[in-house]
Order: structure tokens, then sequence, then C-alpha cells
């Protein structure tokens, strides 16, 4: 029971959409705070004495509680559009390729395919929310100046013109078309394993312990999973990450009339990619490709726990519901 296409689904692609909704309703909600602590650590100095947990007292002890909750409500249309996007383009591209690819090619190059499906998952997901990923982001960093999305659209605009809810785009690209290629990769083969160990040390013998069974095997097989593909992905594309967080506030400029968080009055951006990566390494080094990390990990991890498991359980849920007898 893995994401993407299968030929003895009883789901309908409108019934998984619903359920990758859902998905990324829930997922904004729980890693939100996280995010905002992200991104404030990936375009600040770098200061070797400030762990993500010391940002994270000092946001709330000068900017409040609801700071971690600035551009929530742009971020769940971002998460909804993200998430159902990308499990909506790899169910499509997987049922391309199990009805048409599969049966003229070997299993290698099946698994190939199919790691390509999540790599166009993850750049058609890239393209679509872009221009709310930019107002997002800013509106992390400085809520007053861009308040909510029409405020928000307003301001990129005047700044930058219509480009500049592109910015970004391309390091966006670059690292969200990998990212989720090797996430959907990497929980289609860590999940079934999980699941299929569980079944093995398990033996339920009635109807009811076979579905119970199923349901916590699934539950627990998807964290396993989910989090072993936040890691692996995360740190294989972080890099791009940072430097689009660093892009989509090029053509940002402080407002003077508006109040600025002390945090956010120094913050590094950059025009190009490659002079972004460029300049990473020269004044850091190699590991300032990887300048907040940590914090990012963590998201990342929880992240895919719960996008991928509440995505599975949904399904769970609603094959439940419509396989069920219908009275009489």
């Amino acid at each position: 029971m893995v994401v993407g296409f299968r030929k003895d689904e009883t789901l309908t692609p409108n019934q998984k959409l619903i359920a990758g909704v859902i998905s990324g309703i829930t997922t904004r909600f729980i890693t939100q705070p996280l995010d905002i602590v992200k991104v404030r650590t990936q375009l600040q100095p770098k200061n070797k004495g400030r762990t993500w947990l010391s940002l994270s007292w000092r946001i709330l002890k000068e900017e409040g509680f609801t700071t971690f909750w600035h551009g929530h409500s742009l971020g769940q249309l971002h998460s909804i559009l993200s998430v159902a996007s990308q499990f909506h383009a790899y169910e499509i591209s997987t049922k391309f390729v199990e009805n048409y690819a599969a049966p003229y090619t070997s299993p290698k190059v099946k698994k190939v395919l199919l790691f390509m499906c999540g790599i166009f998952a993850g750049c058609a997901s890239a393209t679509l929310v872009s221009p709310i990923e930019v107002i997002r982001v800013r509106q992390m960093v400085v809520k007053a100046q861009y308040g909510g999305m029409l405020q928000g659209a307003r301001e990129v605009y005047r700044r930058g013109g219509f480009l500049a809810f592109y910015e970004g785009l391309t390091a966006s690209v670059l690292q969200m078309g990998p990212q989720v290629g090797i996430t959907f990769a990497v929980f289609r083969f860590v999940q079934p394993l999980v699941m299929d160990y569980m079944a093995y040390i398990e033996s339920p013998e009635t109807e009811a312990e076979k579905k119970a069974a199923q349901r916590k095997h699934i539950l627990i097989a998807s964290s396993i999973a989910g989090s072993t593909a936040g890691f692996v992905s995360k740190t294989a594309t972080y890099p791009f990450d940072l430097a689009k967080r660093r892009l989509q506030i090029a053509s940002h400029v402080a407002d003077p009339t508006v109040k600025t968080p002390s945090m956010t009055k120094k913050l590094i951006r950059c025009k190009t990619l490659i002079s972004c990566l460029v300049d990473m390494i020269r004044k850091e080094g190699i590991n300032g490709l990887y300048a907040g990390y940590d914090v990012s990990n963590f998201k990342s991890q929880v992240h895919s726990v719960a996008a991928f498991t509440t995505y599975e359980m949904i399904c769970l849920a609603q094959r439940e519901y419509y396989s069920r007898p219908v009275p009489d």
C-alpha cells in the first residue's frame, strides 16, 4: 500500500486528491512554526553562538508568539497546492508508466521511470506555487510590510515587477524536482519493507484483527518511511533550498514607514543561483551550503511524516468507507 498508481486501486483520482488536500492542510498546521525559524535562519548571517532553539526563543521574546504563525493563511494555500499537486502529479505520471511503459521495460528501467515521475511531480509543484511562496517568505520576514495576500502581492510587484513572483524558480525546480523524486523513491522502498516485517512478526486471525493490524502497520510504516525519505531528500538537495530562499527576497526593499524586526534588518540575498552558491562556498566553505540545515532537516522529517502518514491514513479510511456493505 504505497503512494503512486496501483492497478488494483479502488479509489478514484478525485478521492486521492481529497486525501492530498487534507494532507496539505494538516502538514502546514504542524510545520508552520518550524518554517518561520527555518527561513529566518537561512536568511541571516551565520552566528556561531546561536542555535535554532535560541533563535526561536529570541523571536518569541522580541516579536511574540503570533510571529510563529505569520503567513500561515497563505502557507495553508501554499501547502494545499504543493502537497496535493505533488501527490496528484505523481499518481497521474505513475499511472502512465504502469499502463504504457512498464509492460515493455525491465524492472530497473521501471524504477528509473518512477523516479522521474517524482521529479516531474516536484517540478510541477514548484512552478505552480512559486508566486505564493515568494509572498509567503517575505511575510515571514516582515509581516507588517507584506500584510495579507493581496497587499503582499502588490508589494512584491511594486518592488520587482511580475518576474519578482518567480524569483528563485530555477533553484526551486532544481531543489524540488530531485527532492520529491528522492522522497517518493525512498518512501516506496522503505514502507513495504517495514510493513512486511510487521506482518511477519504479527499474525492476526480474525477479520477485525487484520483491519486493526493494517491500520497500525500503515501508520508506523508510513511514519518511519516518511522520516527516512525526508532526511535523505533534504540532505541531498539542501544547498538549492538555501539558495532559493535567498533568491526569493532579491527584490525586497525595507519600507522605512514599517517597523522591521531587528533580526530581519540584515538579510542575505542573492541575484543569481550561481553567484549565490559561489558566495556561500567563498565565505564559509562547503559548510556554507548547509547553513540552517539542522532546523531545516528536522522540519523536513516532520513534514514528510505528516504528509505521507496523513495521506495514507485518509486513503485507507476512504477505502474502508466505500467498500463497506450497503445495508438492505
